[in-house]
């Protein structure tokens, strides 16, 4: 079963849900993401709203194991308001097909990204939910660093902790942490083969694979290309199946 743990909802429609189950993905998880404009509490209102409903019920229309992640990301912290929506986001937390809090996490690492952060973590850890976190492209490995230390101080259970767009220079030190590590197969070009290179020398544990696609941008069909790439190259089904689905499943708690 491949389950995509980092699907972009916003722009999917129905032809692309169709072309995704057509080609074998089964399921998948589909975070709040920086794509709300303006960055007000409104909007961010509007967007959770939207999660919970319209784009949920698109991927389990198109016959997908459709579920949820929601948070307030670090790129869109409203001026005005934030109060209120982090007393209101248990409620959220609470609906139907949502299983994980995120995608939350630091974008420059301003002390007002780190209160927030910590007030999540602090959130997941009072609901029992697992946890997205993100990190930006720029400053990537210094930000991971820090994102790590302030998810131990917050002593969350190590294995529901999923860090998104993982890289080479990041990968081992989310997996030395005991989080799972999600290899983003839309961050660039040759991103599919550079993943399966990584999967061949670190083996699957704490490992998963991502579309990162939608909204806009990525490669929609990366994870079955994935899969197809990981086979060929001589990796057992055994392997192919955890990164590319049992993995993300087991720290949803779906396995």
């Amino acid at each position: 079963m491949l389950f995509d743990p980092h699907l972009h909802l916003r722009g999917l429609g129905a032809r692309d849900l169709a072309d995704l189950v057509f080609f074998g993905v089964r399921g998948a998880l589909g975070p709040c993401d920086d794509g709300v404009m303006p960055a007000t509490a409104a909007a961010v209102r509007a967007d959770l709203e939207a999660q919970t409903g319209e784009r949920l019920g698109r991927l389990r229309a198109a016959g997908l194991a459709g579920y949820a992640a929601l948070g307030v990301h670090p790129r869109r912290i409203p001026a005005r308001g934030l109060e209120a929506l982090l007393h209101d986001l248990p409620d959220w937390l609470g609906r139907r097909g949502v299983r994980a809090l995120g995608e939350i996490g630091l974008d420059q690492g301003t002390p007002r990204e780190e209160q927030l952060l910590q007030r999540q973590l602090e959130l997941a850890r009072s609901l029992r939910l697992p946890v997205l976190l993100t990190t930006p492209s720029r400053g990537r490995v210094p930000l991971t660093r820090r994102l790590l230390s302030l998810v131990r101080e917050a002593e969350l259970p190590p294995e529901r902790v999923l860090v998104a767009r993982a890289d080479p220079r990041t990968v081992k030190m989310i997996r030395g942490c005991g989080h799972l590590a999600a290899l983003s197969l839309s961050a660039r070009e040759g991103a599919v083969d550079e993943a399966v290179r990584l999967v061949r020398s670190l083996g699957p544990e704490g490992i998963a694979l991502a579309s990162d696609a939608g909204g806009g941008g990525g490669d929609l069909l990366a994870l079955p290309r994935a899969a197809d790439r990981l086979r060929k190259a001589g990796l057992s089904p055994a392997v192919v199946r955890r990164v590319c689905g049992a993995n993300a499943r087991r720290w949803l708690g779906l396995a």
